[in-house]
């Protein structure tokens, strides 16, 4: 085996998916849980539920954003698009191909993606939910549209401060089903779609024989490095 994940590594995934899974599932019961889950346990446990539900958002919240910062530190520079990663799109990553493996570093072009859905989806997800946590203190759009306007957007800027909070109220909804949608394919594909992979986030370390089919090129840079060590 090769060490894929070192124990740091390892915590900040953790801290982030497990924070995010209590995200999700506390705003998918403020946002639809009336639909749903009211009927089937009654207006009294469904109070409740949903009180301690948004307590632990507003909470659990701030852990979300740590795991964000530090994986963004971690990983920034393992995820910048390259040649490789052309190479990897133009072959559709093996996926329309049996037992064809892209060259791939230490992360593919389909995980690059999912690193910057999570940190950018993140970041201004954090934004929106900071508006929403203190509302009339933080109001991000008007600036934000003058910013795009620099580009010929064309928005509103003179928003009032309602006007704010409903703007964040909008775009924390839509970026949050987009990155649960998203994530969703991710655990799949980190799971069951791709056999060997969990084990790089569970015990840190990967078979060999995984490593070089799925990242041959990093496994080649690790290689040389821990060689560069013993000499």
């Amino acid at each position: 085996t090769i060490e894929r994940f070192n124990a740091l590594e390892r915590a900040t995934h953790w801290l982030t998916a497990s924070s995010f899974i209590v995200l999700a599932l506390t705003g998918l019961n403020v946002m639809y849980g009336k639909y749903f889950l009211l009927p089937l346990i009654g207006q009294g446990a469904f109070a409740s539920l949903t009180y301690y539900g948004k307590v632990a958002h507003n909470y659990i919240a701030f852990a979300f954003m740590l795991g964000v910062v530090m994986m963004f530190v971690l990983w920034v520079r393992h995820n910048i698009i390259d040649g490789t990663d052309f190479n990897w799109i133009a072959k559709g990553g093996g996926m329309f191909s049996k037992g064809v493996h892209p060259p791939a570093k230490r992360f593919n072009f389909g995980q690059k993606i999912i690193f910057w859905f999570v940190v950018l989806g993140g970041l201004t997800m954090s934004v929106s939910g900071l508006a929403l946590l203190f509302p009339f203190e933080i109001s991000p759009w008007a600036e934000t549209f003058a910013v795009m306007n620099i580009f010929g957007f064309g928005l509103p800027t003179d928003l009032t401060l309602l006007q704010e909070t409903q703007l964040s109220v909008l775009w924390h909804g839509v970026v949050a089903l987009i990155m649960i949608t998203i994530i969703i394919g991710h655990i799949y594909i980190g799971t069951i779609g791709t056999e060997g992979a969990l084990e790089g986030m569970t015990t840190g370390h990967v078979d060999v024989a995984w490593a070089e089919q799925h990242h041959d090129l990093w496994l080649k840079e690790v290689e040389q490095e821990q060689q560069n060590t013993r000499q």
